[in-house]
């Protein structure tokens, strides 16, 4: 396991193994909902959104932390006519807060289009803590 909060470079991770073989039917009906949700900013399939929360440790608290980025997604986007590029940037800065407070996304943040004015509206839409990704180094995981 990584010190915590330790940065690592996310093109070097690769995927764990299984942890869960199956996921409860309402876990699927929701990592649909997110899927068909972040569908303009990630063309995996419904069954690659169900295959990575497999691999989670407790895919229920990464539901839930994608639930949140889902939340404040929506809410940014909703009447807005985005770019695919400012969509990007949207689901980026969701992305970086679910795992970070907003002082370390503003300082960090790198955009394709949008402004950091517009960074910090989206932050305001994101609700709860801060919850780094935990990455392992044992192999067969991440």
């Amino acid at each position: 396991m990584k010190p915590p909060n330790e940065k690592v470079d996310p093109k070097t991770l690769r995927p764990g193994r299984i942890q869960h073989e199956q996921l409860s039917g309402e876990q699927v009906g929701r990592i649909k909902a997110l899927q068909q949700t972040f569908s303009d900013v990630d063309s995996s399939s419904l069954d690659k959104w169900v295959e990575d929360f497999k691999r989670d440790q407790d895919p229920e608290r990464e539901i839930r932390i994608f639930e949140r980025m889902a939340q404040a997604y929506r809410a940014y986007c909703s009447g807005k006519n985005l770019t695919p590029e400012a969509k990007q940037d949207v689901f980026h800065i969701v992305c970086l807060r679910s795992g970070a407070p907003d002082s370390e996304v503003l300082s960090g943040l790198e955009l394709k289009v949008l402004s950091v004015e517009d960074a910090r509206e989206i932050l305001k839409y994101y609700n709860g803590a801060p919850a780094p990704i935990q990455v392992s180094t044992t192999p067969g995981s991440t």
